[in-house]
């Protein structure tokens, strides 16, 4: 008698996955969430589970209706890719951009500038109400003009036949070429192809880089970050380009060096930055606030709230966007755990003739080491502009101290929320916020915050 063939079971599919085949499905658009996507809600069939899901497409409006196709769960629910827009919300206007929608840069370029600002300060407000935080006063929007971004980060990759430099695409790894881009200065966007050659010229097929450029009072300052360390010939190459393109500064870094201190290629003359009347040489690649215009709405918010403070506190101070402004009224204490900036800092504030007694620096980890107890007694306001990820264990020691006032500057408001609450666990009242939009047709938004105790 044959052996019995046992039936083949099908393979199931597996639970939290969206099968590569799924159909579209039509949402009702109700809201644009954190990330700038649409939001609305649909069934929709994950391994063997269908019912309502909330479904977020990308480049969609409140009030639109469209065919997207599922492609991924998100826990919160379910990614879609957009298929056709049924109908079109009175708010969609053309984009600035030719690359819309596939740079990973913008994604709110297609939103009429009032409805687009409103929910930039919604988030705000949304992520405070969750912590238990509203009725405070919010000053009106301070909005960037396009074409005053100062900073980019640019990919490149050597293909075979061509060289492309650009922004990711949204969600990938996929590089997109640029030929413009609405929101960098025009001497930024001016150096998108030269750039574009010159890498062509140095890097072998296969290879990638990054270019970090800073448009600073003096010009562009560019670092590149090189698959390896070039060869004289390359050297030589890349400061005829710096002299060429009229850099102020060129310099390089090779990926997965350990050294924090890039390499010099050239240097034409000064790379500075005036903040605070005080011309501030930056390392290579520094971090910047994002727009001239955007900086200069955070330091006249914090000095209003430090106006009559004698002794300054600044947390993440950086290369002293905020320091030397309040420097020049009183004494500052200045942390940042970034050794090359508070170099840079120290070494334009002695230059100015700020001794010690006016600015003080001190290079500390405030994540792992945050300022506390007595260490914080006798400053009248301390101020803290942490990265997106916030300042959790600073903030809770700032919350226990006795600092009268207390400015928050942030770029996320999801983790300022939840700074901002422990501040007010610990008796400080939310007394004015001003919301900062340098992060034109982006969802992040800037803001400073100011607490009183």
């Amino acid at each position: 008698m044959p052996p019995r063939r046992r039936r083949s079971k099908p393979t199931p599919i597996k639970k939290g996955r969206i099968p590569a085949n799924a159909g579209p499905v039509d949402v009702e658009i109700e809201t644009v969430g954190g990330r700038g996507d649409g939001v609305g809600t649909a069934t929709v069939k994950i391994g063997y589970d269908e019912r309502a899901r909330l479904v977020f497409v990308p480049f969609t409006l409140p009030g639109e209706r469209v065919r997207a196709r599922p492609v991924a769960d998100r826990g919160e629910g379910v990614a879609a890719e957009p298929v056709e827009l049924l109908s079109t919300a009175d708010d969609r206007v053309d984009p600035a951009c030719p690359h819309f929608m596939t740079c990973g840069g913008c994604a709110l370029q297609h939103w009429r500038d009032e409805s687009y600002q409103d929910w930039k300060v919604g988030q705000i407000r949304q992520h405070l109400s969750r912590v238990g935080i509203e009725g405070f006063p919010m000053a009106p929007l301070v909005t960037a003009e396009p074409g005053t971004r100062r900073r980019a980060d640019f990919a490149v990759r050597r293909l075979s036949d061509r060289t492309v430099l650009g922004f990711h695409e949204r969600g990938g790894s996929k590089i997109v070429p640029l030929d413009t881009c609405p929101v960098l200065t025009a001497p930024i966007q001016a150096l998108l192809h030269p750039v574009s050659d010159q890498m062509h010229r140095v890097l072998q097929t296969g290879e990638g880089a990054d270019v970090i450029v800073n448009h600073l009072h003096s010009g562009l300052d560019m670092l590149v970050v090189l698959p390896r360390s070039p060869n004289l010939q390359e050297r030589e190459a890349w400061a005829e380009f710096a002299e060429t393109e009229g850099l102020a500064r060129l310099s390089m870094r090779v990926a997965g060096d350990s050294d924090p201190m890039p390499e010099p290629l050239s240097g034409r003359g000064a790379a500075t930055i005036r903040l605070g009347g005080v011309d501030v040489t930056p390392p290579p690649g520094a971090f910047l606030q994002a727009t001239a215009s955007g900086e200069t709405a955070i330091r006249e918010a914090v000095a209003q709230a430090a106006r009559k403070a004698k002794r300054r506190l600044d947390l993440f101070a950086g290369i002293g966007t905020l320091s030397l402004p309040l420097a020049a009224d009183g004494p500052v204490l200045a942390i940042d755990g970034d050794t090359l900036a508070i170099r840079a800092l120290r070494a334009a504030a002695d230059a100015a003739g700020l001794g010690t007694a006016r600015l003080k620096t001190e290079t500390r980890d405030l994540f792992k080491l945050p300022l506390e107890g007595d260490e914080l007694d006798g400053f009248d306001v301390a101020v803290f502009d942490p990265p997106r990820a916030g300042a959790k264990a600073q903030a809770a020691a700032l919350a226990a101290s006795g600092i009268p006032t207390i400015v928050a500057v942030s770029c996320n408001p999801a983790t300022f929320a939840r700074d901002a609450a422990a501040l007010v666990e610990g008796g400080y009242t939310l007394e004015r916020l001003v919301p900062i939009d340098q992060f034109l047709w982006s969802p992040h938004i800037e803001l400073v915050a100011v607490f009183r105790r």
